[in-house]
């Protein structure tokens, strides 16, 4: 595959170079489907792995194609049976495609587009980007006045779980990715994801994630009742804009209620996720009424976005210091023990943090461990002298190799200096 891909920068599709490779792969995959379905090929803990055989010393070409997926934000790609040789080199066309152009539209439109059937990938800024959508489509639907349906945002919390299970780190990268024009869109997305996040640490139920992230996805509707000028004002609320503000999480909970497969669970926690773990916050609490565990859980993944985001009266946090804004609101605000698992779970800082080390050097985050914290995997970005390098250097801070110098995280920096995407950097 890696070869026509070659020469397809070199010569036309139609070319005999171009076609004849693409049908020697075609034999040589064929006699696969004839004992399954489909062939899977996925990148897992940074190795590539077919039919769960992993390449732990890949060639030049498994590592070439290894790069081409993970640039255009593919981590997994199943070949299904009744594909064609037209289908295959389409793939060799899209290994090759801009990738800009492919992180745009998302590869499994671009593979739509195309026509191709049988090729199907794991694209995790598409689903973020479906759920994106989703929820815009649900608050349109309020705002015209109307119940909307929980069919496409059931869909999207499902596929949001799938990702987190088997592609974690990347989809909690995409939670840093901020849009002050399209706050509420993107908060209701992360808050959905960090709940799932937690909640999966938790070691909740397989069949109460689908409740816990459609209540994160679905916790603020209400807001779309709240007038923009409470909403967007750049100064301290006076007491009775505040009353307004307020009401949103039964606004949200009414609406919640009467969409239809909606369950009372997810009723209950999208009431309950400003009420504080000392039972103050809001709405009040009748005596006698216990909070949802779950509750908890969406309350901590609200806090933690609205901290880090740029807010008309707020600047955001960096997540290092979110933890720590966080840690002075546990037992009253947030429950103490799910915000220990929660720093676990993202780490003091996250997956696609940018940070400083002690050497002078600038890296992302691509994996953090919860048994180390201060020790995540990273890609060095940067040298001491801010040069940007030609090729980053992957580093596991808990596990350095002989001879390696030993390096120690210090503080976060901003991406915004520096003029890059953290998600684009875990795929590069």
């Amino acid at each position: 595959m890696i070869a026509s891909s070659r020469n397809l920068n070199l010569y036309p599709p139609d070319h005999p170079l171009v076609t004849g490779q693409v049908q020697k792969l075609f034999a040589d995959m064929e006699p696969l489907f004839g004992r399954r379905d489909k062939a899977s090929v996925a990148v897992v803990e940074e190795v590539l792995v077919f039919e769960g055989v992993p390449f732990y010393q890949p060639n030049i070409a498994v590592r070439e194609f290894q790069r081409r997926i993970e640039e255009r934000g593919v981590t997994a790609v199943e070949f299904h049976r009744g594909l064609t040789v037209g289908e295959l080199l389409g793939w060799a066309q899209f290994l090759v495609e801009d990738n800009a152009h492919i992180s745009g539209m998302g590869a499994t439109k671009w593979l739509a587009d195309k026509g191709i059937a049988h090729i199907k990938v794991r694209d995790v800024r598409e689903v973020y980007n479906r759920a994106i959508d989703t929820i815009s489509d649900v608050l349109g639907e309020v705002r015209m006045g109307r119940i909307p349906s929980a069919e496409n945002a059931k869909s999207v919390v499902a596929d949001l779980t799938e990702y987190l299970l088997n592609d974690r780190p990347a989809l909690l990268a995409l939670t840093l990715l901020k849009s002050y024009d399209n706050y509420l869109f993107n908060h209701s997305v992360n808050v959905s994801v960090l709940s799932l996040a937690l909640a999966e640490a938790l070691k909740a139920p397989a069949a109460d994630l689908q409740v816990i992230g459609m209540a994160g996805l679905l916790h603020d509707i209400g807001k779309t009742m709240t007038p923009k000028s409470i909403i967007l004002k750049p100064h301290q609320l006076t007491p009775e804009e505040w009353g307004v503000m307020r009401e949103h999480p039964v606004k949200s909970s009414e609406i919640v209620a009467k969409m239809p497969g909606v369950g009372e669970l997810c009723v209950r926690l999208v009431y309950e996720h400003h009420i504080n773990f000392d039972r103050k916050g809001y709405p009040a609490v009748e005596a006698g009424r216990q909070l949802h565990p779950y509750s908890k859980i969406i309350t901590i993944s609200d806090v933690y976005d609205a901290v880090t985001t740029l807010r008309p009266y707020q600047k955001p946090f960096s997540p290092r210091d979110a933890m720590r804004i966080m840690e002075s609101l546990a037992g009253r605000v947030i429950d103490p023990v799910y915000f220990r698992e929660f720093i676990r779970v993202l780490g003091i800082y996250p997956v696609g943090s940018l940070v400083r080390l002690d050497t002078g050097e600038v890296a992302v985050v691509t994996e953090t461990r919860s048994s180390e914290p201060l020790c995540p995997k990273i890609k060095i970005l940067f040298d001491h002298s801010g040069r940007r390098l030609e090729e980053p250097i992957k580093l596991d801070l808990a596990k350095l190799r002989p001879g390696e110098a030993s390096r120690n995280l210090i503080a976060p920096a901003d991406p915004l200096l520096y003029g890059i995407d953290p998600f684009e950097l875990l795929a590069n």
